[in-house]
């Protein structure tokens, strides 16, 4: 049987209607899971499910030079609810109020550490990739300069106070900056006169004036090890808890760097992390009522955990949606409400913490 050109064209218009429609329905799948995602606090029989809700997203101060975040790394809350975001790519702290409007800024790009041959830039209050941010109940603003290898100090208007350690010195045992001196910082956290940061492989412990106390941890995977910690949170009575990021693990450990507990397992090959209990965890914090969640870059997730490194339950899933996270990198809480910086998504949200 011959087919006519009629025929044929038939057919043609009939396969590029069902491409088409394919298309659309792909189209509509792709808005539902990004944007009607069912809100994690919605109810279950008129009872309210243990999740996150959320309360404001910050895309960023929305004015300037640079409206929007340039994947921010870090996010603090201050006692009284400000809001401080390490905006990473555009070297430079972004302050918002309590409901998320802009106050001001601080910052910009300065090099303390160049190439050879090349002039240093660095003034007080300048950065090089800040990857991390804390406030204390004073109100001083802790920053990890990165690529500066230091950290600064900021009053809660940020005005330069501080820095340390000296980024072309030597620090205690050993350091992990370029060339040997200062610390290559990628978190920090401050509690009870002490200034804690994660570097390559170990914590190193300042008093808020920048003196040295002491460090502990070293390469490895063994417990108390580290590699490529990322964030950390210290309680009450001491007990430090890390998110050692390349080894898939978070740890509790004692002021002086025993391990209390490990949780989760290095993992030499992704695609056989099925059973592990961390995807790649970059940052803890202690919420109001004494529970760590811990904010999971490869899982999209929020993990909440008891002081024994019990997993209580897991909050968010991947999206775009007010809730959903894109690679989150840190994560803070006051009481329970908690800032999470939504790195990939280019915002930071404020979540409130919902249990049963």
């Amino acid at each position: 049987m011959t087919l006519s050109r009629e025929h044929i064209t038939a057919r043609q218009v009939f396969s590029v209607f069902a491409l088409l429609l394919a298309v659309a329905l792909v189209a509509l799948l792709v808005y539902l899971v990004l944007f009607m995602s069912p809100d994690p606090s919605v109810t279950d029989g008129g009872q309210e499910r243990a999740g996150i809700r959320s309360l404001l997203t910050i895309d960023g101060p929305g004015t300037g030079a640079n409206p929007d975040f340039s994947r921010p790394l870090g996010a603090a809350l201050a006692p009284d609810g400000t809001i401080y975001v390490a905006d990473t790519g555009n070297n430079r702290v972004c302050v918002f109020d309590a409901d998320g409007g802009f106050l001001f800024e601080f910052g910009g790009l300065g090099i303390a550490k160049p190439a050879s041959g090349v002039k240093a830039t660095w003034e007080p209050g300048r950065m090089n990739f800040p990857t991390g941010v804390a406030v204390d109940e004073d109100g001083t603003v802790y920053v990890a300069d990165f690529y500066n290898d230091q950290i600064q100090a900021f009053d809660a208007d940020g005005t330069f106070l501080r820095r340390f350690p000296d980024p072309n010195a030597r620090v205690g045992r050993g350091s992990s900056g370029e060339g040997g001196t200062g610390i290559a910082v990628t978190g920090v956290a401050v509690a009870d006169g002490h200034v804690y940061a994660t570097d390559a492989y170990q914590i190193v412990v300042f008093a808020t004036q920048g003196e040295f106390v002491r460090q502990f941890g070293r390469p490895g995977a063994a417990p108390g090890a580290m590699d490529r910690p990322n964030g950390l949170a210290v309680d009450a009575d001491g007990t430090v808890y890390v998110a050692d990021s390349n080894n898939n693990r978070v740890m509790a450990l004692t002021a002086d760097g025993a391990p209390r507990w490990v949780l989760g397992d290095p993992v030499a090959e992704l695609d056989r992390r099925v059973d592990n209990v961390f995807g790649l965890p970059r940052d803890v914090a202690i919420t109001g009522a004494g529970t760590i969640v811990v904010v999971d870059a490869f899982e999209f997730e929020i993990v909440e955990l008891d002081r024994d490194g019990k997993v209580l339950g897991r909050y968010g899933q991947r999206g775009i949606a007010p809730g959903q996270f894109n690679f989150p990198n840190s994560i803070d809480a006051r009481g329970n409400r908690l800032l999470v910086a939504d790195k990939e998504n280019g915002r930071v949200q404020l979540l409130e913490l919902v249990r049963r």
